[in-house]
Order: C-alpha cells, then structure tokens, then sequence
C-alpha cells in the first residue's frame, strides 16, 4: 500500500510541472509569436505522453502485485502436497468439515439380496392325488389349520373303480388259492399227491396273497365317501399345522400324483436367499443372514446348481423359534435380506457418506493432527479403498486399503463424512 501511495504523489506531481509549463493564458499566447505557440504545442504533446507511460507502468506493475497477494493467499488457505492438505480450525468450520471415527469390521454385509421366506423341509408336506379324477369339493382353503387325518377336498375317479374292483378279485383269489393250498398239504400228509404238486399249489397261493397286499396299499390311504358317489373318496391332511397353498378348485380335473396341498406345522419359516455366485468359495452352514426387521437366521445348507436366470446359488436359512418377531412373515413372502459374511483381516468399517466414487474404487479422506502445537488444525489425506461390502440398515461400509504402506488406515482413525467434495478438488489422487 505504502508503494501504491507513493507512486501516485510523483505521477501527481509530474502531471503539475507538465501543466503549469505549458499553461498559458490566452492573452499571454496570443502576444507570443507562432513559433512560441508551436514550442508550447511541442512540449504539450511531450508531457502528455510522458503521462500516459508513467500510468501504464504504475497500472502494470499495481495488477502484479495484486495476482501475486492473491496467489499467496490462496496458498495459505490450502497447499496441497504429498501429504495432503493443511486446514486450521477456522478454515474447517468455514468449509463445513466434519469427521467420523473407523472401526474394525467383524462382517461383510451382503445388503438388499432378494429372499423368500418358505415353509421348513422338515416341518411340511405335500398331499397329492393317488388317482386322477374330477375334483366334487374342496372343504379347506389356504390358511385353515388343520389336524391329522382330516378330509381336504374329494375327488370322484374312474380309476378308483377299477382299483377297487381290483382289490375284490385279489381277495377272491386269495381266498381260493389259499384253501387250495391247505388241501394239498392235507393230501401230500397222507401220500395221495406228488410233493411237486403241493408246492405249485403253495406258489399260487403266495402269489395271490402278494397282489391282494399289492390292492390293498393302492386303496390304503383313500378313504372312501360314506354315502358319496361311486368311485369318490378323500384326500386326507398328513400331519396337524396349517394349509400354505391349494392347488385344487372346484371342478377341475386332476391327474394322478398332482400336488393337491402343502401342509406346515405352525412356526418359524425357513428364508430361501437368492446370493450371486462370485461368492460361492464364502458360502457355507452357520453364517448368519438378517432380516428386514433385525431378525437373525442361520444357513442351514447352500445349494449346489445355479440358477441360470439370475446367475446365484440358492440358499436356505433357518430362523431361531426363540427369537422375538420368529412368526412375523407369512410364507411365500418377497423380502430383502443381508447376508454377513465373515471379514478378512484388515477389513474396516466407515460411515458411506465417507466414500467418494474414483475411477473403479474409491477413495476416502483422513483427517489427523497436524501438529501439537496449534490445537485443531488437521491434516487431511487422500487414502484410495476398496468397497467390499454394504449396509443400509446402519449406513456403514466394509472397506480395505489398497496400498496399506503409502497410504495406511487402521482403526481409531477419522475420516472426513462432510466437505468431502471440496476436497477431492483440492487434493489430487495419486
């Protein structure tokens, strides 16, 4: 400021020695000759371009001066390096910097994996029709519990004739190849007939009595309609617990060993995860899967095919009966789930608003002290990290360094979770 003020005094003062030497007044210039009149123009001309070069030079060398104060400025605000940048406590409050502790990260959460919760294996069953026929009722809908033994719908078939019809003629022959059988023996006892002949006569009879049992299992399980139409019999519920599905309507017509029914006991659902198959060397029994709702269920088996469609292994988890919440889904139910798997060593855990997309990774800013001596002020750096895993529940990351030894991150840490932004632009990814 003090050269600023000083180079205006002399261009002041110049402009006033150029001035007054050339001022006149009129009466003064008219008595001079044309040749005093001509001098005074000379020197006119001359002073005013003097007074034009000394303005320009001030002018540039004013603009230098400014450029380079605000250049230092700038500087001083932020200087990035190797190391990073250097912010004082009044520049981060001025930038809205805040910051976020790291913690080491037990899991890697496999966040928003389409799921369906379905009935146990072991707690299920499927009735199906023995006989193909025509469906005449349909006594239970899904969701009515049932108990053991009780008729589900009724089923008229013509087959149910023949196979009953079969059971009578097996008994028939039974009945005579049996008595046969026993006077043989009687005969043979007292020498009348060969033994060859007794044991054709004891073959038939065997014979006759396997295909009476044989009828007699294919009609086991039905039970026939008392006072029902000919041919008509009963599907029956195979264990106590509720209906899940219904295949059967009214009317229709069925063939034999089509699924009729599923039939659960009441309880805990098993959850069918649908995972992508780049993880399929981390998947085994045990592993822990969470539900939209913060319930835990435990893998009980991986599937061993791939689904061609969605290119992912099936997997079956089972909820804990004790868990608070265990009954809260109905079966068939569409949900979102995590499934943790175990983290590698070096794994870290951070706020998601700390990550910044760069190029394929990601990279997240690390605030440290940057001296004891001026309380407050950090030292910000660039660290690059490789995103391993999501949470939304918790809005956390699972991350791992790239380069651990040129750019370290350990738990304890603070990483920058607002004004990232700002400071990708000032701090250069190396």
């Amino acid at each position: 400021m003090r050269r600023i003020f000083n180079s205006r005094c002399v261009l002041s003062t110049l402009l006033y020695v150029i001035w007054g030497g050339t001022s006149m007044s009129f009466p003064t210039l008219k008595a001079a000759g044309t040749a005093s009149r001509t001098k005074t123009l000379a020197l006119s001309a001359v002073g005013v371009a003097v007074l034009a070069a000394v303005g320009y030079g001030w002018w540039a060398w004013a603009t230098q001066q400014t450029t380079v104060a605000d250049r230092d400025a700038s500087e001083a605000v932020a200087q990035p390096n190797a190391g990073g940048v250097h912010l004082n406590a009044a520049q981060l409050r001025a930038q809205g910097v805040e910051t976020a502790l790291v913690k080491d990260a037990a899991v890697i959460p496999l966040d928003g994996l389409p799921a369906q919760t379905v009935a146990p294996l072991s707690a299920s069953a499927q009735v199906v029709a023995p006989y193909g026929g025509v469906v005449t009722r349909v006594l239970v809908d899904e969701g009515a519990a049932v108990r053991q033994g009780q008729a589900l719908a009724r089923i008229q078939s013509k087959d149910v004739l023949a196979s009953q019809a079969d059971l009578a003629r097996a008994r028939t022959e039974a009945a005579v190849a049996a008595a046969q059988a026993r006077r043989d023996a009687t005969l043979l006892a007292e020498g009348i007939i060969p033994a060859t002949r007794n044991e054709q006569t004891q073959a038939r009879a065997a014979a006759a009595q396997s295909t009476l049992q044989e009828a007699n299992g294919a009609l086991a399980r039905l039970r026939p309609v008392s006072g029902g139409q000919a041919g008509e019999y009963e599907l029956l519920a195979p264990l106590s617990g509720r209906v899940m599905r219904r295949h059967l309507s009214l009317g229709q017509a069925v063939a034999p060993l089509d699924i009729a029914f599923i039939v659960a006991q009441p309880g805990p659902l098993d959850v069918s995860v649908a995972v992508p198959l780049r993880w399929r060397s981390d998947l085994h029994p045990g592993l822990e899967v969470r539900l939209p709702d913060g319930t835990i269920a435990r893998v009980t088996a991986v599937g061993g095919d791939t689904d061609l469609s969605s290119q992912s292994l099936r997997v079956r988890a089972r909820v804990d009966a004790d868990q608070a919440g265990a009954d809260r889904y109905a079966a068939g139910q569409q949900i979102s789930v995590a499934l943790l798997l175990p983290a590698p060593q070096g794994t870290l855990s951070v706020p998601s608003s700390a990550l910044l997309p760069a190029g394929s990774a990601h990279v997240l800013y690390v605030a440290e002290p940057s001296s004891q001596d001026k309380q407050g002020d950090l030292r910000v750096r660039a660290v690059p990290v490789q995103l391993l895993g999501q949470d939304e529940s918790e809005a956390s990351s699972a991350v791992r360094a790239v380069s651990p030894d040129t750019a370290p991150l350990a738990a304890g840490m603070q990483v920058v979770v607002r004004g990232t932004a700002l400071l990708k632009s000032m701090i250069p990814l190396q």
